[in-house]
């Protein structure tokens, strides 16, 4: 029985080892840190909006963290070596939203074209990386949206 080749094809494992590889893995955190961080800037200024500065301290840190958290895992895809060319350029796009970069709207549009380029790129491949960057485009632009309307609700 040990002596038996295997039944298996090379080739049926090549889907499951591109969901396993490392960069995808370690993207995939990454925008779901990107989330929680919007999402912790949004519960932040509406309880700064509705309850005031001091109510809205523990939300800011808990903003803060998350924006961290994001940072050091754009980080560490930015200094992994196995890291795919185009995620690499995804997160240097992603990297310039940051709070620490100060994006402007602008800037945020701008970076949402780039990941939408980036995105159609491989529309027509059979690359595993339409789905992780079409999310990143949409991150981008609902935190462009939102602060848009974090902006509208603060001038209001």
């Amino acid at each position: 029985m040990a002596a038996k080749t295997s039944t298996t094809p090379t080739r049926a494992a090549e889907p499951l080892n591109r969901l396993i590889r490392l960069d995808r893995l370690e993207f995939r955190k990454l925008l779901d840190l990107y989330f929680e961080a919007l999402r912790a800037d949004w519960v932040y200024h509406e309880t700064l909006q509705k309850l005031g500065g001091k109510a809205a301290a523990d939300q800011g840190h808990a903003a803060a963290s998350a924006w961290c958290a994001c940072t050091m895992s754009l980080r560490l895809l930015q200094d992994m070596r196995t890291v795919d060319p185009d995620l690499r350029v995804a997160v240097e796009v992603l990297l310039k939203t940051c709070p620490d970069q100060m994006p402007s709207s602008g800037g945020l549009m701008r970076c949402a074209t780039e990941m939408l380029a980036l995105a159609d790129k491989h529309k027509r491949s059979t690359s595993d990386l339409l789905p992780l960057l079409d999310d990143a485009f949409c991150l981008i632009e609902s935190y462009h949206g939102t602060q848009a309307l974090m902006s509208a609700q603060r001038f209001a």
